[in-house]
């Protein structure tokens, strides 16, 4: 009996032993599987950090002398590197801790690829004369698609390290952000305009010394002064807005864009309009007709806005903010 016994209990330590021994070699294998994905994960972001320099060194200082077509054919190179990084994001060995994390990586690196695909789409457009302002806004969506991308991106990275923490894992998550600082610079309409435009006379898309200037802006024949208080009276209908633009350049400009957008009332209003020729050192009005009538008695703030040209290197004097009262 006493032998039956010792036996019995050798038995369940060898059990327990073994017992132990799987379930340290179980967690030695989970823990390889973070470290592995976190590695992994970490190459893809740094190269995706690498991409968004790139990138966006080429907007702000092109090559001389490129033309549209070898333009859009870069960005659309840096298309099909996004899109690499994207099916390697897909592609992780991603423990199962941390798949909605992954479910949010992979949106991110969506986001980016389509951005870059929509702006090398867009950019022969945005540098020439005709759709100009509609291929503009499209990129400045492009640009809130990669800002939208990094929110993401940031999200996972917290969520991640968390259950990296929980599991009792060191490593830590690199940092990954494609819209470079300060995003205000890309994200603004204005200001997005004026780098590609910059862009278009750097790379040699522009000839010539191209700059416009907001003249004056009226209303209902009433002068607005910027950044003071005015009172105008609305009418029997929907105002009209005459913006005085003139080019003080030395070249004729085509499709000179005017945009307009009222703010502060119970429906923001905006819009636009053109001005088909614009000779060199000319002076032309432009009248906007807004489609609805503004709120009355109320301060509204209207922003009037000229669409820097290809080739303009400063927006300095192409807006005017103006407080609008109608009465």
């Amino acid at each position: 009996m006493t032998r039956r016994v010792i036996a019995l209990g050798i038995g369940v330590l060898i059990i327990v032993l073994l017992l132990l021994g799987v379930r340290g070699c179980l967690n030695a294998r989970k823990e390889r599987g973070f470290e592995n994905y976190v590695s992994d994960l970490s190459s893809i972001a740094t190269q995706s950090n690498q991409l968004s320099s790139e990138f966006f060194a080429r907007l702000e200082s092109p090559p001389k002398n490129a033309d549209e077509l070898s333009l859009e054919a870069q960005i659309a190179a840096d298309r099909g590197t996004a899109e690499a990084l994207l099916t390697r994001v897909d592609n992780l060995d991603t423990p199962d801790e941390v798949s909605d994390d992954q479910a949010e990586l992979v949106q991110a690196f969506e986001l980016r690829r389509d951005a870059l695909a929509g702006i090398a789409a867009d950019i022969p457009t945005a540098l020439g004369d005709e759709g100009r302002s509609e291929a503009i806004n499209r990129i400045a969506g492009d640009m809130r698609a990669f800002f939208a991308s990094d929110v993401l991106y940031a999200r996972s990275k917290a969520g991640i390290e968390s259950v990296l923490g929980d599991q009792g894992i060191s490593g830590k998550v690199p940092d990954s952000v494609f819209l470079p600082e300060p995003v205000d610079r890309w994200l603004d309409h204005l200001q997005l305009t004026t780098i590609l435009s910059t862009f278009a006379g750097d790379a040699g898309a522009t000839q010539g010394v191209h700059g416009l200037a907001l003249l004056s802006t009226t209303i209902n024949k009433t002068p607005l002064t910027a950044d003071a208080e005015n009172s105008v009276s609305a009418g029997n209908g929907p105002p009209e807005i005459n913006v005085e633009v003139q080019n003080q350049g030395n070249t004729e400009e085509h499709e000179v864009t005017v945009s307009y957008s009222f703010s502060g009332g119970a429906v923001p209003l905006d819009g636009e309009g053109s001005i088909a020729k614009l000779d060199a050192q000319g002076v032309e009005t432009i009248t906007l007709k807004l489609q609805d009538v503004p709120d009355t008695g109320v301060p509204l703030t209207l922003q009037i806005e000229v669409l820097p040209v290809p080739g303009e290197e400063s927006s300095d004097n192409n807006a005017a903010t103006y407080t609008v009262t109608f009465h």
